[in-house]
C-alpha cells in the first residue's frame, strides 16, 4: 500500500528521487503527462472528432498538461491548449512547450485574461484538462487563472484535474475560490492528504493515483497510520485457488437476512459472495420468503427458518442460525433483516454466541447499537454508511461526514471490530488503534439501492478464503468499486443496478490479478 502525504512530504520525496536516485524532473513530468492522457482517453467518446481543451499554467503542473496535450494530439485527438503564462516558464515546461509545437495541437498563450474564444472551445469540447495550479499553490487563484477556472465551471464537458484541482488546498482539502470542480483527479506518485478530506469531496470527483517512476522504497505505506490501498496492493493479496481446489476448499459463506418487506438484499449479498469466489453460499431467511428466494437463487443453498407474524425471523430461529454458523468460514448478517426490537435481540444473541467462522460481517439492519455486543467470540466487520455510523455513535450524519476518520476509529474502539465506513473514499479502520486504510476505487454508479449488500457478500467471500478481516474489508471495497466502474457506461454511471455490479466482480478480479 501507499503512503498518504502532505505537500511538504511530496516535495521532499521528489527532491530525494532526483538527488539520490537519479530521477529527472523531465522524466517525472513525461510519466505524469502520459498518465493524465491515458485517463482522458479512457473517458472520451469513440466517435470522431474528439475534442480536448488543455488549460495550462506556468509551473510544473502546466508542464504535465503540455505533455498530456502532446500525447493526445499524436493519437489523433483534436487538442487546443490555452497556456496562461508570461514569458517566464519553468525550464521543463518550456522544453515541453517546444515539443508540443511540433504536433498538430493548437496553442494560444495569454498573460492578462482568459480569452473569450477559449470559452467557445470549452463549450464544444468533450473533455478539459485542468493543469493550471499544482500542490504548491498558495492562496486563492488570481487572474488569468481565476477566469479560466470560472469558465471551466460553466462548461458541460468532462473535467480531469492534474494532481489536484486548481484552487484546492492539497493539505486541508479546503477550496480557495474559485476552485475547479473535477470529475476525475489524477494525482501523481502518491495520494495527497487533502484529496480525501470532507471539504474536498465536491471538487475532486474520482481520485486516481498514477505511478510516475518514483522508486518503490519511497512510496511504501507499510507501518503508517494511514495507508492507501491501490490496485497493485489488492491484486497482490487476492486469494489464489490451487489447481486441486474443489468447492469445499473455496470458502463457505452464510448470509442471514431477509424479511417480508425486503428479500432482494439477501439475494444480492449472496450474489456478491458467489461472484467473489466463495465455493458455497447458503442463504438463511424467514420461511415466509421461501418461494420468492428459491425463484431467484440458482446456485445458493436455501435454508428457510421459523418466521414471526410480521414476516421476520422468529426467536426460535436462533438455535438453527448458531448451528449453521459453526459450519461456515464467514457469515453476513443484516441485509433486509428489518429494524425491530425483536430483530435486534436476535442479532445480539447471535453475535454473542456465534463461533466457528473467521469473521462475521455485520451489515444494514443489523447495525444497531443495541444489537452489537462489546464481547464476541468471532471477529466482527461493521459496514456502515454515514447514516448508520451516526446511529451507532449517537451522532448526526453531518457530524460523521465532518470527520469520517474519527467516526470510523470511534466505532472500531467501541466494539473492537473492523469498521468499513462507506463513502468517498471508503475508510477501513482496524480494531482499536490499528491502521486506517483508504480506498478510493468507485464511482457514482454505486449510488443505487443494493450495492452495499453486494459489498458485504464480497467481503465475506474474501474472509472465507482465508484473508485477515481488515485486509478482506479493504480489498472488498476496492473490488466492489472497480466492479462499479466496469458496470458504468460513462464517468457518471447512471442506470447501473446492484446486480450489474455483482456481475462485473469477476472482471474486476481478473484485472486486479494482473495489476
Amino acid at each position: 500500500m501507499l503512503k498518504i502525504v502532505s505537500t511538504q512530504d511530496m516535495q521532499a520525496m521528489e527532491q530525494e528521487a532526483i538527488n539520490r536516485f537519479g530521477c529527472s524532473t523531465l522524466e517525472l513530468m513525461e510519466q505524469a503527462g502520459q498518465a493524465l492522457a491515458e485517463a482522458v482517453l479512457s473517458r472520451l467518446p469513440l466517435r470522431s472528432p474528439r475534442r480536448v481543451v488543455v488549460l495550462a499554467g506556468p509551473g510544473k503542473n502546466g508542464g504535465d498538461g503540455l505533455v498530456c496535450a502532446r500525447m493526445l494530439a499524436v493519437r489523433g485527438v483534436e487538442v487546443d491548449v490555452v497556456l496562461l503564462a508570461g514569458e517566464r516558464l519553468a525550464p521543463e515546461t518550456q522544453s515541453n512547450l517546444e515539443r508540443l509545437e511540433q504536433t498538430p495541437a493548437r496553442v494560444s498563450r495569454r498573460v492578462d485574461a482568459f480569452p473569450e474564444e477559449s470559452r467557445a472551445l470549452l463549450a464544444r469540447a468533450d473533455a478539459a484538462v485542468d493543469a493550471l495550479l499544482g500542490i504548491g499553490a498558495q492562496g486563492a487563484p488570481r487572474e488569468p487563472l481565476a477566469g479560466a477556472i470560472s469558465a471551466l465551471a460553466r462548461a458541460r464537458c468532462l473535467v480531469v484535474a492534474a494532481d489536484v484541482p486548481s484552487g484546492l488546498d492539497a493539505d486541508t482539502g479546503r477550496p480557495q475560490p474559485p476552485t475547479v470542480a473535477a470529475d476525475v483527479t489524477v494525482t501523481f506518485g502518491l495520494p495527497k492528504r487533502g484529496l480525501f478530506q470532507p471539504a474536498a469531496l465536491p471538487w475532486v470527483g474520482q481520485v486516481r493515483v498514477a505511478s510516475i517512476g518514483f522508486p518503490p522504497s519511497l512510496l511504501s505505506g507499510e507501518g503508517e497510520a494511514e495507508q492507501f490501498w491501490d490496485a497493485m496492493e489488492v491484486g497482490r493479496r487476492l486469494p489464489r485457488r490451487p489447481a486441486h481446489a474443489h468447492k469445499r476448499l473455496a470458502g463457505k459463506v452464510l448470509v442471514i437476512g431477509g424479511s417480508a418487506q425486503y428479500h432482494g438484499a439477501l439475494l444480492l449479498a449472496g450474489q456478491g459472495a458467489a461472484r467473489a469466489g466463495a465455493g458455497f453460499v447458503r442463504l438463511a431467511y424467514p420461511r415466509c420468503l421461501d418461494a420468492a428466494v428459491r425463484s431467484q437463487a440458482l446456485e445458493e443453498l436455501c435454508t428457510p427458518l421459523p418466521a414471526s407474524a410480521a414476516g421476520a425471523f422468529a426467536p426460535e430461529a436462533l438455535a438453527a442460525l448458531l448451528a449453521l454458523a459453526q459450519e461456515q468460514d464467514a457469515v453476513v448478517i443484516g441485509p433486509g433483516l428489518g429494524r425491530t426490537r425483536a430483530t435486534a435481540r436476535l442479532v445480539s444473541a447471535f453475535l454473542r454466541r456465534a463461533a466457528g467462522p473467521r469473521a462475521v460481517v455485520v451489515d444494514a439492519d443489523a447495525l444497531a447499537p443495541e444489537a452489537l455486543p462489546e464481547k464476541h467470540p468471532t471477529p466482527l466487520v461493521l459496514t456502515p454508511h454515514a447514516g448508520e455510523a451516526g446511529r451507532l455513535l449517537g451522532r448526526s450524519v453531518e457530524a460523521v461526514n465532518q470527520d469520517r476518520q474519527a467516526a470510523a476509529q470511534a466505532a472500531g474502539r467501541a466494539w473492537n471490530a473492523v469498521v468499513l465506513l462507506k463513502g468517498s473514499p471508503t475508510l477501513v479502520q482496524a480494531p482499536g488503534d490499528g491502521p486506517l486504510g483508504v480506498v478510493s476505487a468507485g464511482t457514482q454508479a454505486l449510488a443505487t439501492a443494493g450495492t452495499g449488500d453486494v459489498l458485504s457478500g464480497v467481503l465475506a467471500a474474501l474472509a472465507a478464503q482465508g484473508m485477515d478481516p481488515w485486509a478482506a474489508a479493504a480489498c472488498a471495497a476496492y473490488i466492489h468499486g472497480r466492479a462499479g466502474e466496469l458496470a458504468a457506461c460513462d464517468t457518471w454511471g447512471q442506470g447501473v443496478r446492484a446486480r450489474d455490479v455483482a456481475a462485473f466482480i469477476p472482471n474486476a478480479l481478473a484485472q486486479l490479478r494482473w495489476a
